[in-house]
């Protein structure tokens, strides 16, 4: 199927090898202008051998009077065996992810990378997977991985998870619905700080079984699977950190905090932050933070955005009229100086503009339009098109869901490449942050400093927070105009999904075999035959958008930040600061008397990301104070767009340095 898009595998493997070989040419211009940079600037990056930092890293803090600091940067991502927990601290924070752990260990103690060739790394991962039942009557079975980062010991010649303090444990919350975690998810994590990486394919995702099932699947059960995979982890001692003498295991159930053992940072992407968000809602005490990506919360106002009909009264706005804010310099001076932000430019995107903007389709024109092609339009059903991929990809016959899947994916893979950018963006540009910083109840400018993805912390470039208005509404696509439309939900008192009805036109299309396929292998070396392949999350991803009401309640007032009017908003939405540096200890945010609902967190937004745009992510910082918002003005949906990237890692390590610093006045 990827290969009749000219692409040989999946798409973010294409994508992935392609940015390798861009990164190549990169780093070699990269190098030169670090060079060039030391000799004539104040502020040139200093690359020095890994151990000769930590001196040399508190001296250039006095070395300027400016805003700007010297970054120091260790000329391996792999940190050393040796690092002990203040290493970690006097460290800077990393700027892209870690290089990939190897994971087989031969029996004198070295372990091979994919190079085969044989050294003594400084991690290594020991992967321990495993599969959880789920409640009585369900079908899944879920699939999970823990990822043990262990140290080379080197008074034994071997890896062992000696530490001077235990590290961290996060989880990661895949996208979708219907998506899959990954290995590289990991690399995200510092090993230094992160002892443990778990990883959990949702329910019909990835190796949890069965692939697509659409059955007992639903948010609420999504939440507690996250919840009883918590519990399994403890009870089975797979992980250290959290194993508990035998007698105590009654204690593992209260709500004393003594041993709760939550998890410590959670990371969700996308889909993964509307479960992530319903998690916290659920279990306050069993996350002690969290990092969002592409912020996502399943309203319907998002749903219908990404699959909605266009109104046919509204004019259309061609892909190409798309501007925003095209060019931040004419916004931000060069990033040198402080400047003022009063006057927006030409290019922005106007009120008007954004009321008629109310659906992608509107924007991303011609690929709607194949999208939508040979589907029944429905009048006043404004998810018509929607509910005509539901029939096909869910229902049995095989040849309409082949078709109905190549269209989806191209669908959503062009949005998803696309997003709002336009050409004559600068490499400056794109490295622009808008952030609310909630210590300071403002908005700051930031140079995300990502030319060669080995850049460390951001650095401001404006305190103001004047003109930044402006810029805020550009980047809404939402309109604030009343639909025309009906309510697309098929009935408000009866929360069941719809029906899957026999498609008519699969009945006068032409067979599978009569359709051309392509001739690529899948990963396994195996042909692809479209008769068996089951399009995981393009049928999560529908089913989920169509019965939207079904499945994410009973969070539906939470999700859509409308609780009831006997409900304070600060009583759903409210969490201490995130540390505003990694130096910063904000201790446990686990407490008996817990006056916040949520765990202190920072979310990372694409204000170029057009499958979730920035409306969302405005719209929870609108009445969540403390969320830490940081918008990459420039950047995408994807979660390995080198300034999203750079801010996943940042976030990372500042709550687990945080976390770390205070674990000892932590009462578990």
């Amino acid at each position: 199927f990827f290969s009749s898009l000219g692409i040989d595998g999946h798409p973010l493997d294409y994508v992935h090898n392609t940015a390798k070989e861009m990164m190549i040419l990169v780093i070699a211009l990269v190098s030169a202008t670090v060079a060039f940079r030391s000799l004539f600037s104040c502020n040139a990056l200093i690359v020095l051998p890994r151990g000769s930092n930590r001196n040399l890293h508190r001296a250039s803090a006095g070395l300027s009077s400016t805003p700007f600091r010297r970054h120091i940067i260790t000329s391996s991502l792999n940190s050393s065996p040796d690092d002990s927990v203040s290493d970690a601290i006097d460290s800077p924070i990393l700027r892209s992810l870690y290089d990939p752990l190897p994971t087989r260990i031969d029996c004198n103690g070295t372990a091979s990378n994919e190079n085969n060739t044989t050294e003594v790394p400084k991690w290594v991962n020991k992967v321990t997977s495993g599969t959880l039942a789920t409640e009585e009557g369900s079908p899944h079975e879920l699939y999970f991985e823990v990822h043990h980062r262990l140290s080379f010991d080197n008074s034994t010649q071997d890896y062992s998870t000696a530490r001077q303090q235990r590290g961290l444990v996060g989880l990661v919350l895949h996208g979708g619905p219907g998506a899959a975690c990954y290995p590289k998810h990991t690399q995200f994590f510092s090993p230094g700080l992160y002892e443990y990486v778990v990883l959990l394919d949702q329910r019909g995702c990835g190796r949890s079984t069965p692939l697509g099932e659409v059955t007992f699947n639903r948010l609420e059960l999504l939440v507690n699977d996250v919840e009883m995979l918590r519990q399994h982890l403890v009870k089975e001692g797979l992980i250290d950190k959290w194993i508990v003498e035998e007698e105590n295991e009654q204690l593992i159930q209260s709500t004393q905090p003594r041993n709760h053992h939550p998890w410590d940072v959670i990371l969700g992407g996308s889909w993964g932050c509307t479960l992530a968000m319903a998690y916290a809602f659920t279990h306050p005490n069993s996350v002690r933070a969290m990092v969002l990506r592409g912020v996502c919360l399943f309203r319907e106002k998002e749903i219908d955005w990404l699959f909605g009909n266009p109104p046919e009264s509204s004019a259309v706005t061609p892909r190409a009229g798309v501007s925003k804010t095209s060019n931040l310099r004419d916004l931000i001076a060069g990033g040198s100086t402080s400047v003022s932000m009063a006057t927006p430019p030409a290019t922005m995107t106007t009120l008007e503009e954004i009321e008629r903007q109310s659906v992608a389709a509107q924007l991303f024109t011609e690929q709607w339009k194949e999208f939508s092609s040979g589907v029944q339009h429905v009048e006043n059903n404004k998810r018509s098109v929607l509910h005509s991929y539901y029939h096909r990809l869910l229902g049995t016959d095989a040849n309409s869901r082949y078709k109905a899947m190549r269209a989806w994916f191209r669908w959503e893979m062009g949005i998803y490449g696309n997003g709002f950018k336009k050409s004559e963006d600068s490499n400056e540009d794109k490295n622009r942050l808008l952030v609310w910083d909630p210590s300071r109840a403002s908005w700051v400018f930031e140079d995300a400093q990502v030319h060669n993805q080995k850049s460390v912390a951001s650095i401001c470039v404006d305190n103001s927070s004047s003109g930044h208005e402006e810029i805020l509404r550009s980047l809404r696509r939402f309109s604030t105009s009343s639909s025309s439309h009906t309510s697309s939900k098929i009935d408000e008192n009866v929360l069941e999904p719809l029906p899957i009805e026999d498609t008519i036109a699969a009945r006068t299309e032409s067979k599978v075999e009569d359709i051309k396929q392509p001739s690529s292998k899948n990963g396994n070396g195996n042909t692809f035959d479209p008769t068996t392949y089951i399009p995981a999350q393009a049928m999560l991803t529908c089913y989920y958008s169509v019965n939207d009401e079904y499945c994410i309640h009973p969070f539906d007032s939470f999700l859509s930040i409308n609780p009831p009017p006997s409900i304070p908003l600060s009583s759903w939405y409210s969490s201490k600061l995130p540390p505003s540096s990694e130096s910063e200890s904000y201790g446990s945010s686990i407490s008996p008397d817990l006056p916040f609902p949520l765990p202190p967190t920072i979310a990372i937004q694409g204000g170029d990301d057009a499958i979730c745009p920035a409306d969302t992510a405005l719209d929870l910082h609108n009445v969540w104070d403390q969320l830490e918002l940081r918008i990459a003005l420039k950047s995408g949906h994807s979660m390995y767009d080198p300034v999203i990237a750079g801010e996943i890692v940042k976030s990372l390590e500042r709550f687990g340095h945080s976390l770390m610093m205070g674990e000892e006045a932590d009462v578990y």
